[in-house]
């Protein structure tokens, strides 16, 4: 156990301000205890082991010699949001309830601050929620913008539900919205009606007077035929020289490429050359 001497640099450091990442997962459920606010994080499951005790923001467990070490946490009051990175940020959980076994929600042994959080900061306060489980349940991930790769928030791969609180969003298979990609506009529950779930990489919003009305992607070819879309018809790809959007070249950018082989029908962009501008395109 820590000192008391320990205790007063704990309520000192919980003094410190920081900004809360813009992206954070939650863990969400009845029973949350109604006392002052603090938690005490364990160095063992089951609530045992070396202990310290927070009541206030910690952004830095370095400084109280509890980095990544937890592996259990007691709720006495309040939401908390624990993160796996200082400053708050990497992947983050809301917590309102003990959990005696932090390896159920991806985090035993591997949180580095803790803040107190409004207890509204839930999936209905983002744009687009992913959840872990069917039927919007289990840990949650909420975005306000769209994610090329969602292994960056440790996130791939999981998404078995989504909750669309606000636009339209194209969500896809593989990094830089390729693969297979289907059009939300509203939440779905079970992601293996669309045939993604637990496939989802990335996902972007999807604006319809911009981009005019979604077209599912045709299935590669497989053979030569002529291509009436401008460009050259392979075998499984055809190549746009010069691209264009209503008679302008577009401007290069994260997932320009392939915005505009799907615009054109097709799953993904697999070349263009390097320019400010896309040029020699091959979708597929």
């Amino acid at each position: 156990m820590f000192t008391s001497a320990l205790s007063r640099l704990l309520l000192a450091a919980g003094l410190a301000a920081a900004a809360i990442s813009p992206v954070a997962l939650a863990q969400r459920g009845g029973g949350a205890p109604s006392g002052p606010p603090g938690i005490t994080l364990y160095s063992d499951t089951n609530l045992r082991g070396e202990a310290v005790e927070l009541t206030g923001d910690q952004p830095n467990f370095n400084t109280i010699r509890f980095n990544d070490k937890a592996r259990s946490i007691d709720v006495r009051g309040g939401v908390w949001m624990v993160c796996a990175d200082g400053n708050y940020k990497g992947r983050c959980e809301y917590i309102d309830r003990s959990v005696r076994n932090l390896g159920e929600i991806g985090l035993s042994g591997a949180i580095s601050s803790a803040k107190r959080v409004p207890y509204d900061k839930g999936p209905r306060s983002y744009d687009i929620a992913l959840f872990a489980d069917g039927n919007y349940g289990g840990a949650f991930v909420g975005f306000d913008e769209g994610v090329a790769d969602l292994s960056q928030y440790r996130f791939n791969d999981t998404a078995s539900s989504i909750m669309i609180n606000r636009g339209d969003w194209l969500v896809c298979e593989h990094a830089d919205y390729r693969g297979q990609c289907e059009l939300l506009e509203a939440s779905t529950g079970n992601l293996s009606s669309i045939g993604l779930n637990d496939k989802i990489t990335s996902f972007r919003r999807y604006d319809v007077r911009r981009e005019g009305p979604w077209r599912r992607p045709i299935p590669p070819v497989t053979g030569p035929v002529q291509d009436t879309r401008g460009g050259f018809q392979g075998e499984q790809t055809v190549f746009f020289p010069t691209p264009t959007t209503n008679g302008r070249r577009i401007n290069d950018g994260s997932g320009a490429a392939t915005r505009f082989c799907q615009s054109m029908g097709f799953y993904e962009a697999v070349y263009k050359a390097p320019g400010p501008v896309l040029s020699d395109v091959v979708c597929r």
